[in-house]
């Protein structure tokens, strides 16, 4: 006779082969996991051999796990040329739902795990807006959420999320990066600014601030910073006001705001500053800005991110905080277009 406990024993053994049935049915329609991973490593490197290193094998174990998934699809996702491959349009597509797809089930198992308590997060920032915007605000972050470990990644150059591990990015523009998802943090301001000690030289030499002809003669800092056409210079800022930029000097020049800034304090010189940027220092007296109102600039700051993935906990946390520090001062930068320092 069957006892009781033999016969809960059948019955859950039967569960499990039907459970193992239904798995072995639904997996039989997905290719192998480990040619969807080569195959968006490949993706996102453009390289077999980019590939590879990100997986830590070899260049011809991603290779035949890419010629698998396209055995068991039929279809031609690579594009294979001397030294390089490229995705064919239906690849492309195929790449974008895999990666998106994937990056769910990161995400998924991440917020199970608890990720966000204990996570990674590498951002990407010009340097001075990290040095004299951003890390002064990141406290607050750190202390909010002590279990995210943050890496500032600093650097002039467009961020490339295929090599650099990077979590999202902050960009100094006009937007609308291809590839990217793009979002306009806040706008920034311009004006020309200086030291006390250098205006009085000004007003001494000139007269008065309201004599504005003598910009064209002193000793301007140059923020250099990326070469891009939408940066406003100290020319503009002049011609834009009737004056002749023609005969502007400029001492020194810098591609890093920061050393600008600090540069133009210690010689006692002019520049056109960002708002953002010398906020910290006009607040203490060291910088000033005599000659009218902030003007709003072109570009702004913006968050990007690859279109195709999906943000981790930890990203979105701090997305989250960041975007709610960008319209606090948004709106606090509204009632200083008229600050002077």
């Amino acid at each position: 006779m069957f006892q009781g406990s033999d016969l809960v024993n059948d019955q859950k053994m039967c569960m499990f082969k039907y459970a193992t049935y239904l798995v072995i049915c639904i997996l039989s329609n997905l290719p192998p996991l480990n040619a969807l991973r080569s195959f968006c490593a490949v993706g996102q490197k453009k390289s077999i051999a980019g590939a590879a290193a990100e997986l830590s094998v070899s260049p011809s174990a991603v290779s035949q796990q890419i010629k698998t998934l396209e055995a068991w699809i039929g279809v031609q996702l690579l594009q294979r040329r001397n030294s390089s491959v490229e995705l064919t349009e239906k690849g492309a597509s195929y790449y974008a739902s895999v990666w998106q797809a994937l990056s769910l089930i990161e995400d998924a198992t991440q917020n199970l795990r608890g990720a966000e308590n204990s996570a990674q997060l590498t951002i990407s920032v010009l340097p001075s807006f990290a040095s004299l915007w951003l890390v002064p605000r990141l406290g607050k972050f750190t202390s909010m959420h002590a279990g995210i470990d943050v890496s500032v990644l600093t650097s002039n150059s467009l961020v490339d999320f295929s090599s650099d591990n990077i979590d999202v990015g902050v960009r100094y523009g006009m937007g609308g990066y291809d590839g990217l998802t793009c979002r306009k943090l806040m706008p920034e301001y311009v004006n020309v600014v200086c030291t006390p000690a250098a205006l009085y030289r000004y007003i001494k030499t000139y007269g008065s601030i309201e004599n504005m002809s003598g910009l064209s003669e002193v000793p301007f800092i140059d923020d250099v910073g990326p070469k891009v056409t939408f940066k406003q210079s100290a020319k503009d800022w002049m011609s834009e006001r009737g004056l002749d930029p023609n005969g502007i000097s400029y001492a020194f020049r810098f591609t890093d705001s920061h050393i600008a800034i600090e540069n133009m304090i210690s010689q006692n010189m002019f520049m056109l500053a960002r708002l953002s940027l010398v906020e910290g220092r006009m607040k203490t007296g060291e910088v000033i800005a005599p000659f009218g109102p902030w003007t709003v600039e072109k570009a702004g700051y913006y968050l990007v991110s690859p279109e195709h993935m999906v943000l981790r906990p930890a990203a979105k946390v701090f997305v989250s905080w960041l975007t709610k520090e960008c319209e606090v001062w948004e709106k606090r930068a509204e009632t200083l277009r008229d600050w002077q320092g």
